[in-house]
């Protein structure tokens, strides 16, 4: 049931709590911390064939050996710091854009969740009921990324800013992500435990047939065409390939959403060299030149195919994707999810999306999870989150490259937005309030190895939740706190306890 959001947040947010996450430093974690974990995985697996009294006593033995990185104490506490980062993001944002109701139900939700996980109870709570609850986290995580990808759409194509601003918050809903899902992994509660999700030796060119067969079926069944009508991929490795540590499913969705696009473009291409062709003049079809051209034109569609490189790098893993075709630019650029047909895909989230209600998301028919990644930014991000990188060389008339290198080293440190990024936050809300003393105090985080201080925390964050309160309930800077507002300094327990009976 969707839940009033000014009754229930605004008015019982633990102020001082959320300005101490709101100056928190986040904990880089790196693929290494989460290679445990695939031990751990297949000990819950072996464990179900054993007797109940076995089960039991093998489930608290491993969860004394669980990594710490997926231990309900450090996701109570690392996760409402990867929020709050997420909000000091929107943050920026000018007071206009923060009253619409795409990111006042996002900042709204964050909002929720960081009072659900700071629940005193729940670091006690059953290992069952805390694996739910991480699971509807990561669809709510899913689903509030794809709300700011609509919220910015429109307004990203006439600001570079908003593009660098999409980038950052991508790079912190993927490190949640990854928390999330690992921790769904280690866990003997969820079924829908996957293989693939889990950090592990893998051979890249396995996963890259996998990735171009799948997406030659997508593209084929979107056309309503047989899949031998679509261009085919070539793949060749070099000898002596080197092996992976890493996410199969990642390097997979990497390859997978770089092969549609190369596929899209290539068709798209083809299907503008057939018109142009079918739509010349008779004049122009009996001309040497054009002949000539149509000669040269079957010679490159016969010999000119789509191909893939794999190969070793001092350091890295590299995949070289080549086509005759350019991409098209528009996919280049931030966008919001689409199939391969450039339809918009989860639209049913702009129509449960209320700016003073919450709704879970968790019966939607759409999956939202595979959806929030989609395209060629978030393909970038999923590159460089391990110190990977994902570029393209596109040029009309000369075809286009695509180039991903995977770094070899697992104990790279996750990337994340920097100190100088987040702490420019509530800039232009500070600045439209004329609160010079509160941007003094924001900007004499150099000082101090870039932490922010308390109170430049605290004023921000005021500043943000008056922008993203209802205008009838937005508080002016110079007032002073009336006695309702006293709900702000109610203590956690009473806090969350109505936020979460209504969650």
């Amino acid at each position: 049931m969707p839940s009033p959001l000014q009754s229930q947040i605004i008015n019982v947010l633990p102020r001082r709590l959320l300005a101490n996450l709101w100056a928190s430093q986040e904990t880089r974690l790196s693929l290494s911390q989460f290679s445990n974990i695939s031990s751990t995985f297949n000990n819950n697996s072996n464990n179900n064939n054993n007797n109940n009294t076995m089960n039991i006593k093998n489930k608290n033995n491993h969860s004394n050996k669980k990594p710490s990185v997926i231990t309900q104490s450090f996701l109570c506490e690392e996760l409402p710091i990867r929020y709050s980062h997420i909000l000091r993001l929107l943050s920026t944002l000018t007071p206009d854009q923060l009253q619409t109701p795409m990111v006042r139900h996002v900042a709204h939700r964050y909002l929720h969740d960081m009072c659900t996980l700071l629940h005193p109870s729940l670091q006690t709570t059953s290992d069952r009921a805390f694996t739910d609850l991480i699971r509807k986290l990561r669809t709510r995580q899913a689903a509030s990324l794809i709300r700011i990808r609509y919220a910015l759409y429109q307004q990203q194509q006439h600001n570079h800013n908003h593009t660098s601003l999409l980038d950052h918050i991508n790079t912190v809903g993927l490190g949640i992500q990854f928390l999330t899902d690992q921790h769904l992994l280690g866990s003997s509660f969820c079924k829908e435990q996957k293989k693939e999700e889990q950090v592990q030796t893998i051979q890249p060119g396995d996963i890259a047939m996998q990735a171009v067969q799948d997406a030659r079926q997508l593209m084929a069944s979107c056309l309503g065409q047989k899949e031998q009508h679509i261009p085919t991929i070539s793949i060749q490795e070099q000898p002596n390939l080197s092996s992976l540590e890493f996410i199969p499913q990642v390097l997979y969705r990497m390859l997978f959403e770089s092969a549609l696009l190369t596929l899209r473009a290539r068709l798209l291409d083809q299907q503008q060299q057939e018109f142009n062709t079918t739509s010349s003049s008779w004049r122009q079809v009996f001309n040497p030149t054009t002949l000539f051209n149509q000669q040269k034109l079957l010679f490159q569609q016969h010999h000119n195919k789509i191909h893939m490189d794999i190969f070793n790098g001092p350091t890295s893993i590299g995949f070289r994707l080549t086509s005759p075709s350019p991409l098209l630019p528009n996919d280049l650029n931030p966008d919001i999810p689409r199939d391969p047909l450039g339809i918009p895909t989860c639209s049913s989230l702009l129509s449960r999306t209320e700016p003073n209600r919450l709704q879970d998301d968790l019966d939607l028919h759409e999956d939202v999870e595979w959806h929030v990644w989609s395209g060629w930014r978030a393909a970038k991000a999923l590159a460089s989150h391990w110190g990977g990188n994902l570029d393209v060389v596109s040029v009309q008339g000369l075809g286009s490259t695509l180039y991903l290198a995977l770094d070899r080293d697992p104990s790279l440190l996750e990337r994340y937005p920097s100190k100088r990024t987040l702490n420019c936050s509530a800039y232009h809300l500070l600045h439209h309030h004329r609160r010079m003393a509160a941007i003094a105090a924001a900007n004499n985080h150099h000082q101090n190895n870039g932490i922010l201080s308390l109170q430049a925390a605290q004023d921000q964050l005021n500043a943000f939740i008056n922008a993203i309160s209802s205008e009838s309930n937005t508080m002016n800077d110079n007032m002073i706190l009336r006695r309702d507002d006293a709900y702000h300094n109610v203590s956690l327990s009473a806090a969350v306890a109505a936020a979460v009976a209504h969650g």
